[in-house]
């Protein structure tokens, strides 16, 4: 089964969004990970005029999940530091993004999966921000995964 696949969509206010899976090679994932893990990227092709409202995150949430019950895979999402529009300008574009991926989850209680944030730390070019996503028996896989990505963090 191919594990690449996009998904666009357009939102009521005009935005137009591109959800995109793209499998990770398997040789770059730890030998002891036998489940696929997939990259998440979500990319706002088209933007309106007017802002963003709570109901785009769920329906990018909702894509999300629906690929997840469809796919025994672990999401990895980077958090990436390009603009983005926050009402904190303080706080980097990459920790803002980290917050609206937790948030697009808590608000849908879905109690079924995991949401593991990591952070690596980065003085020099800002904090870097990682999700991995699946279902809750995919736990030891995701701890496997985040312990690989922690000893990047020195």
């Amino acid at each position: 089964m191919d594990l690449n696949q996009d998904f666009p969509f357009t939102t009521k206010e005009g935005h137009e969004y591109l959800v995109r899976f793209s499998q990770f090679n398997p040789e770059v994932i730890p030998h002891d990970i036998a489940i696929p893990v997939v990259d998440v990227t979500i990319e706002l092709v088209i933007s309106a005029n007017q802002t963003n409202n709570a109901k785009t995150l769920f329906q990018i949430a909702g894509c999300i999940r629906n690929y997840v019950e469809l796919h025994n895979v672990i999401l990895y999402c980077y958090c990436d530091s390009a603009p983005i529009q926050k009402r904190n300008p303080d706080l980097l574009n990459q920790a803002y993004r980290s917050q609206l991926f937790v948030k697009m989850f808590e608000k849908q209680n879905n109690e079924d999966y995991i949401n593991e944030k990591i952070i690596i730390e980065d003085p020099v070019n800002g904090n870097h921000y990682i999700h991995l996503f699946s279902k809750k028996h995919n736990k030891q896989a995701i701890n496997s995964i985040a312990n690989e990505l922690m000893r990047l963090n020195k």
